[in-house]
This record gives structure tokens, sequence and C-alpha cells, in this order.
């Protein structure tokens, strides 16, 4: 007998694919009309075979928007989504304000314009990103980037988690933004930091952030550019100051990506097996000083209103009520593919889960009133 658990209900979240995918790239300028503005990236998107300009595998996939830090080129971030993409994310880097005179404010509008952008392209049948986009995004950002992410993150509902890499206070302030930032926030420093010093920049910065749920990730011997790959223009303003680094790049981004990984399974993608690695990890080890302020136990449940739609499970179906004629929903396997698509032609709508296997799966809802998902669980 099949029996289906529900993890979490209507808490946004998704599954996180259980292998590597290859990696597609591109390069797309969006126009942003409300700012009358080209917004550049670099994208990189789950694929079956590796290349420029190849399709998009099937299934629907969260969004990564990274910013770049001060004259520094996207190129320096090549590790990040490099581990990401494999994961199932697709990956936006801006390749805007990388001169001189950066406008921080504009550079923060567009994360959380391709953040958005990339989500709604799933709507839109002439781009490549049709139906493969799950209406789910984090910002990331290091040093201007990180700090930018801030200013992109502030009372913004289409972001679901934030992570910083050595935020720099930015103009307009990053530190008085990230009182308005409200979504889960992991904040990486370097002990050995002086091109942002920790008690100017990310110590502030975090220390304003209003998140109930925020992290603080302090890297033992670490330094300011080893965020990044290998800059020149990075490593020379660094040399000026001379920090004492004690360990490696690859040692400083390894961390970064495993606690990273974890945040993000969690916090964007709903994987409530991740919470306890996550929080073991920040409260225990020798790579690292860490403080957080999130619930030592995941909330598995939150208030629903009266008019949200309720899922209920039916003789091994699931029944989905409170619907609106019309309304999408769709079930995506552990591996991001879409395994089920219909539109409800009344107020509810019953799927058949007989013929799916064991395993995690997301109930995704894109409706009228707005776009939610929920995690569940087929178990033998």
């Amino acid at each position: 007998m099949k029996h289906i658990f529900f993890q979490a209900a209507f808490l946004l979240p998704s599954a996180l694919c259980a292998q590597p995918f290859a990696i597609g790239s591109t390069n797309i300028t969006f126009y942003d009309a409300g700012r009358d503005r080209n917004v550049a990236c670099e994208l990189h998107y789950p694929a079956n075979t590796a290349g420029t300009d190849v399709p998009v595998t099937d299934g629907s996939f969260p969004v990564l928007a990274i910013g770049h830090g001060f004259v520094m080129t996207v190129d320096a971030y090549t590790y990040l989504w490099e581990y990401f993409v494999p994961l199932g994310y697709i990956v936006a880097l801006p390749t805007t304000e990388g001169g001189f005179a950066p406008v921080h404010a504009n550079f923060g509008g567009d994360l959380a314009f391709l953040a958005n952008t990339i989500i709604s392209s799933n709507d839109d049948a002439a781009s490549p990103f049709y139906q493969h986009v799950l209406p789910k995004a984090a910002l990331l950002g290091h040093s201007m980037g990180g700090g930018a992410s801030f200013l992109g993150a502030a009372n913004n509902g289409n972001i679901q988690a934030l992570i910083a890499l050595a935020p720099a206070e930015t103009d307009p302030s990053a530190i008085a933004s990230a009182s308005a930032v409200l979504v889960p926030t992991l904040v990486f420093a370097a002990s050995e930091d002086c091109v942002t010093p920790i008690p100017e920049h990310a110590g502030p910065i975090y220390a304003a952030i209003n998140s109930p749920c925020k992290a603080f990730v302090n890297i033992t011997g670490g330094g300011h550019c080893y965020f990044g790959d290998n800059s020149f223009t990075c490593s020379f303003g660094e040399l000026t100051c001379g920090p004492d680094l004690t360990i490696s790049r690859e040692q400083q981004q390894t961390v970064v990506t495993d606690i990273a990984d974890l945040w993000l399974r969690y916090h964007l993608l709903g994987d409530v097996f991740s919470y306890e690695p996550l929080l073991d990890s920040l409260a225990s080890s020798d790579r690292f000083v860490a403080e957080t302020t999130c619930l030592s136990t995941p909330l598995s449940i939150i208030d629903q209103s009266t008019e949200d739609p309720s899922v209920l499970v039916q003789n091994g179906s699931l029944l989905v009520e409170r619907l609106l004629k019309g309304d999408q929903v769709q079930l995506v396997d552990a591996l991001g593919r879409i395994r089920w698509s219909g539109l409800s032609a009344s107020n509810m709508l019953l799927i058949d889960t007989h013929d799916l296997v064991a395993g995690s799966y997301v109930l995704v809802l894109r409706g009228q009133r707005a776009t939610t998902s929920q995690i569940f669980v087929i178990s033998r």
C-alpha cells in the first residue's frame, strides 16, 4: 500500500534533484520597462547536454540571481554556478554596473528584476524557459553585489531567501535596507577581510536584518577575495591592506557551498531533512564561527487563509479544494520533472497518485489568487 505524507503546508517548497544535470549556458538582455533599462545577464541552467543555447532539460527549477563585486566580472563566480546548476537551479548573473562608478540602486534593482522576470518566463511561450521555472527565487551577492542584494530583497515578496558573501555597505544604504529584509538571510564573512571589515560592513548589516531567521558565518582565516574565483582587480585591492590568510581559496569556497546548499535546500526548496544538518553545522565547526536566530525545530505548518486552496488525501489520491476555475496544478518529482499537469474545471480537482513511484513530490499551484506549492512524500 502507498501512503502520502505532507511535510509542509503551503510553505512554497520544492524538491531538489537527486542527480546532477549538465550545464546549459546563454546570454540574454532583458528590458525592464518600469525603469526603461536593459539588463544584460549570463544564464546557466539544467540541461541534458552541456553547451551554449542547448535546450533546458525537462522539469521546473528555482532561480538564483548572483551579484558580482566592485569592478569584478561574473567569471569570478564560476564555482557557484558550477556547483548549483547541476543540483537543479537556474543561475542568473547580471553583467551590469561593472565599471568604476556603479550605481548601487540600479544593481539591486537588476538582481530583483532578473529573479522576477525569469520566474515570469515560465508562462511565456516564446521563452526558452517556458514551463521550466518554479515560482521560487533567492538572491546571492558578493561585496558590492552582497550589499546590492539587500537593496533588491528589501520589501520584495517574490524573494524567498537571501545569501550575502562579505556584503559591503552601499549607497543607498544596505544597512538601512536590511531592516526591510524579512526572508531567511545567511551572511558570510571572513575573519581576515580587510577590504570590507566586519565591524563596518557585514556586522551592522547582519544586525539590522529583521528576518526571524538569520545566520552569520565568520570563516576562520579567510579573506574577502576568496569568496570569488581568482580576480586580478579584487586581489590587487586586497594586497593594499595585506590580509593574514591561513586557509586556501578552495577551503573557503567549500564552506560557502556546504552551508549555502543546506540553507537553500530548506529555506528556498522546503527540504525539511536539510534543517537539522544545517543547524548542526552552524552549531559546531572548526572552519568558522557562527550564530543564528533560527528556531531549533522547523515549523511544519503555517496558518492558511480560509480562501487558500486546501489539499486532502483521499483513497490514495490528492483532493485539491477551494480552487478557481482555470487554476493550473502540477506535480513535480524529485528530479524537477513534471509528472502531472492540469487545469481545474471547478473549485476542486482530484489527482490520482497510484501510478507514482515512492519518493518526494511537489504540488505546484499557479492560481489566479497566488502561486503556491506544497511538498509531500509517497511511501510504500
